[in-house]
């Protein structure tokens, strides 16, 4: 029997739904919201619909809403829930060696913009602590880690970002030679996305999961 592709996500709010995140993670979407942009039902996101339509087991849902990548965080938000600091705890605790990842998604970079973190510029090596609190080293950071732990690397660039995250994160991805899927024309209220947006993100990245 063929095994089935074990997957995990590195997101923010757009990936949450109460009861599917580690626990402490703030979820923006779940059964109790009651204020726009609602998605009742978890089968209705973007990454449970992509688990269902794909055969893919979904090993692990890490997102935390209004989470960066860098270092540079949310006020009153811990510098533990950026996307980085969150990678180096799942490898000291050894996750990956216990879990076979065959295709990792990073989805993030939207609550880096928002805040307007320090951009910076692309760096491959040699990262230093004020390096990681900027947005593109630290997205190379993160990716280059990513792709020594996982058979596959996905990178989501959410359509709305800052021009310049959203061509770091393209070039970062070309030189990591990992995957980029940039999002277009995702339905959203209040910047998040609606069960329709939902949708849509889930056939752009079926389509790029797909593609190999």
């Amino acid at each position: 029997m063929e095994k089935k592709n074990n997957v995990m996500i590195i997101g923010d709010s757009y990936s949450t739904y109460g009861g599917y995140i580690p626990e402490g993670y703030y979820a923006y979407y779940s059964d109790a919201r009651e204020d726009a942009p609602i998605v009742k039902g978890v089968e209705k996101t973007w990454w449970h619909r992509l688990m269902a339509e794909n055969d893919l087991s979904l090993i692990l849902n890490d997102s935390y809403s209004g989470s960066t990548i860098c270092n540079t965080v949310r006020e009153n938000f811990s510098v533990e829930t950026s996307f980085i600091r969150r990678i180096d705890r799942y490898i000291a605790e050894n996750f990956f060696t216990e879990n076979r990842i065959d295709t990792l998604f990073i989805f993030g970079g939207t609550n880096d913009s928002w805040i307007n973190a320090p951009v910076g510029e692309t760096k491959y090596a040699d990262w230093t602590e004020d390096d990681l609190k900027c947005v593109l080293p630290a997205f190379c950071y993160l990716v280059s880690r990513a792709k020594a732990l996982a058979g596959r690397v996905i990178c989501i660039v959410n359509t709305d970002l800052k021009p310049e995250i959203a061509s770091g994160f393209i070039e970062a991805c070309e030189k990591i030679d990992v995957e980029c899927l940039v999002l277009k024309e995702i339905e959203k209220e209040k910047g998040h996305p609606t069960v329709l947006g939902m949708k849509q993100i889930c056939e752009q990245v079926a389509v790029c999961l797909q593609g190999n």
